[in-house]
């Protein structure tokens, strides 16, 4: 059930004119967070300023049962405009950085005129109207397709939760693992290297970090991560490039992978008392 403010409630029932507009907050893994309107000019609303963005969506459809709801964006971007001074949205995009991001959509009931003079309006005058998460399905050129499904698709897991498997069946890192990855986590400062391939000054055992990630803290790929698949002499070899090469001075770290195994959360993590894999299940074949 959607909550207006009384100041809301009083506009819509004794104004004959308030005019619409549609505010976009977009929280991104990173926690990033993104502030766009649907209109032509940019609003200041409460203590945030949304800045103009062509997003265009179908109607939303909400039912007050468990299934899962769905609102879908056509979203034209500026190539110019900068998420961060360096990165541009469909950079951005391509990086991976929208995967799963949070996206509330605001409806603003504004009792003045969208004009380029139009000053602070009161954040009471605004609805959260729809709450999910943004799937990226299409996106080139200027154009991108995206889908926002409502928060009931968190609840779409498999039943039974925990399987019986030889491997762990716990996420690195996650609650019921336990595992503290900032005890882990390795700091790094690229000396150069391609797309593919960064330099550093790590003294890393080789091999180490395969199938591990790497995430960039600094320069143009900040706030972006890879899949490590190897690393020698310092050199890490990611699977997929990155947006930029970097260059000397750009902060990284990187975490090592768990291939959940006994071996591995024993040997590498000193987790044994958690891991939850059943290694000693015996093969179809000497079942019975």
């Amino acid at each position: 059930m959607k909550e207006a403010s009384e100041r809301l409630k009083r506009l819509l029932l004794e104004s004959q004119t308030f005019y619409i507009a549609d505010l976009y907050r977009i929280t991104l893994t990173d926690g990033t967070v993104l502030r766009y309107t649907a209109t032509d000019i940019s609003l200041t609303v409460g203590d945030e300023r949304y800045t103009p963005l062509a997003i265009e969506r179908d109607g939303t459809t909400q039912t007050n049962d468990m299934s899962v709801d769905e609102m879908h964006l056509t979203i034209t971007v500026d190539p110019s405009e900068r998420l961060d001074g360096e990165t541009t949205i469909m950079q951005a995009v391509a990086a991976g950085r929208f995967a799963d991001a949070e996206v509330e959509l605001h409806r603003l009931f504004s009792p003045q005129p969208f004009t380029i003079s139009t000053g602070r309006i009161e954040s009471d005058y605004a609805l959260l109207w729809w709450l999910g998460r943004l799937n990226i399905e299409r996106a080139g050129g200027i154009t991108i397709e995206a889908t926002v499904a409502s928060m009931t698709e968190l609840l779409n897991v498999k039943f039974p939760t925990h399987l019986y498997y030889p491997p762990c069946i716990y996420t690195l890192g996650d609650a019921s693992c336990g595992v503290d990855l900032t005890k882990f986590r390795q700091q790094g400062t690229a000396t150069g290297g391609t797309r593919s391939i960064i330099r550093s000054g790590l003294t890393i055992e080789s091999g180490y970090l395969t199938q591990g990630s790497i995430t960039f803290t600094g320069g143009r790929n900040a706030g972006v991560t890879r899949t490590i698949r190897t690393n020698e002499n310092g050199n890490i070899s990611v699977v997929l490039p990155f947006y930029y090469a970097p260059v000397a001075g750009d902060m990284f770290h990187v975490l090592p992978a768990c291939d959940k195994s006994m071996h591995c959360c024993k040997v590498r993590f000193g987790n044994l008392a958690r891991f939850r894999g059943y290694p000693f299940i015996p093969v179809p074949e000497t079942a019975y």
